[in-house]
């Protein structure tokens, strides 16, 4: 069996490879924000620092909170979207003779090697990360008492943990709809198949709707002792479990929004036309897009609403990136690499387009149509969680939600907004250009 699993992440090194790296830059991430904090924490209480010590503990949780639950999302997604990408290759080992349960253990032996690979290249590179985070919390003022991020070896186990888990956790429910579909439906279906909620999907779905409730309930409808502070940080705690829940539920959220949007745009064009059916037939490569971006600005524009209401608080970009500046680099990376690692389904697509008669340059701006279509849904998403929270916030701190709403730092986000889809187009073009220098028969018999 370890013969087949390497002879096939070999044969598919094209996309695993992209997977592997959003796998490693995730681990790397959450492994260096946990040991920036535990050398936070070491060194303040060598020190004889308790504040410091609960100081530590308090932004690292942040940090390690945010960071991991970035990482696993956006891996995890990524790596069932690549397993799903491979659902014809997986069903011509079920014709070939391999039994089912057999396919199941390869495939979920994969994520094992994968996780594994991910965790121990991330190693070094989480070592890197902690110290930038180090300098990042001793630059916001904090005193460290000389902190530094020295090697342990218990840091290896982290990281590969790091790798591990995100990998299962988006591929666990992947291999079993592998091992079960009908391999003549995994042939003829042309569009990504209908998305089914998971029993642990429903599960963790319906915890963190409790945890909305539980917290939107004491912070916006009670008097409590701790004042204004106290309610916001109850809105803020729903809010996040709030966006937590949307993302989790991504296909029954963006696919309609996106959905929504792209059926008001007046345009006749048979390039956007030809973007928004590609999308909707791809469902679940345009959510996996999404959704990486979606993350980012939602958690941003969650952190500005609080620091607009929040005495002393801040909206400065400076100031939350270092508590969501590992966020960043977990959700660009894994934005990119979703974008690539589809690049072989999507030339033949193209491919298809072309052979049926349409000009290159259709199929250029087709490609260019779609990175606006993922970035205008996470873009969109976001500013109507933003609404959402700036109200919500607004009734916990007892003020006017316009006044929230308005203090925000506008430009700062439309120049996130702005990023996100010069991100997304570039991508496309690159690829798009690849893609024109492609032989139409190859790309449809690859």
């Amino acid at each position: 069996m370890i013969r087949l699993v390497l002879s096939d992440i070999r044969l598919q090194a094209s996309m695993w490879w992209w997977t592997l790296l959003c796998a490693t830059v995730g681990a790397a991430c959450s492994g260096g924000s946990v040991m920036a904090m535990f050398s936070a924490v070491s060194a303040a209480r060598a020190a004889g620092d308790a504040r410091m010590v609960s100081a530590s503990i308090a932004l690292g949780g942040n940090v390690v909170f945010f960071t991991v639950l970035a990482a696993v999302g956006v891996v995890a997604s990524a790596v069932g979207l690549t397993l799903t990408t491979q659902r014809r290759e997986h069903a011509l080992w079920v014709i070939l003779g391999i039994p089912r349960h057999r396919v199941r253990r390869i495939l979920r032996t994969e994520l094992v090697v994968l996780g594994v690979v991910a965790g121990l290249l991330a190693a070094p590179l989480a070592l890197l990360v902690a110290s930038v985070t180090l300098a990042q919390w001793k630059g916001a003022g904090f005193d460290l008492h000389g902190a530094t991020a020295g090697f342990r070896f218990w840091y290896v186990g982290v990281s590969v943990l790091s790798g591990m888990v995100p990998c299962l956790l988006g591929g666990w429910g992947v291999t079993r709809r592998a091992a079960k579909t009908p391999e003549m439906r995994a042939f003829r279906d042309l569009s990504d198949p209908p998305a089914r909620p998971g029993v642990a999907r429903c599960v963790l779905a319906l915890c963190l709707l409790a945890g909305v409730v539980g917290m939107w309930i004491p912070g916006l409808g009670f008097e409590l002792k701790g004042g204004l502070a106290q309610r916001t940080g109850f809105t803020f705690a729903g809010n996040l479990f709030l966006v937590c829940l949307l993302l989790l539920m991504g296909p029954w959220v963006l696919t309609p929004l996106m959905k929504l949007w792209t059926a008001l745009v007046p345009s006749r064009g048979v390039a956007w036309h030809l973007a928004v059916q590609s999308c909707r037939a791809r469902a679940t490569r345009s959510v996996t897009t999404v959704l990486p971006f979606a993350l980012s600005l939602s958690f941003v524009g969650l952190f500005m609403v609080m620091g607009n209401v929040m005495p002393g608080g801040s909206t400065g970009l400076d100031n939350i990136l270092v508590v969501l500046g590992w966020v960043f680099a977990v959700s660009w990376v894994g934005g990119l690499a979703v974008i690539v690692l589809v690049g072989r389904e999507r030339a033949r697509d193209s491919a298809v387009v072309t052979v049926a008669g349409a000009r290159p340059g259709v199929v250029t701006r087709s490609m260019v149509y779609e990175g606006v279509i993922y970035a205008g849904t996470a873009i969109l998403f976001s500013a109507v969680f933003i609404a959402v929270a700036g109200l919500t916030t607004a009734i916990g701190a007892r003020t006017a939600a316009v006044r929230v709403l308005a203090g925000l730092p506008w430009a700062t986000l439309g120049a996130l907004a702005a990023g996100t889809l010069a991100t997304t187009c570039l991508a496309l073009v690159l690829q798009a250009a690849r893609v024109s220098l492609a032989v139409a028969v190859r790309a449809l018999r690859s």
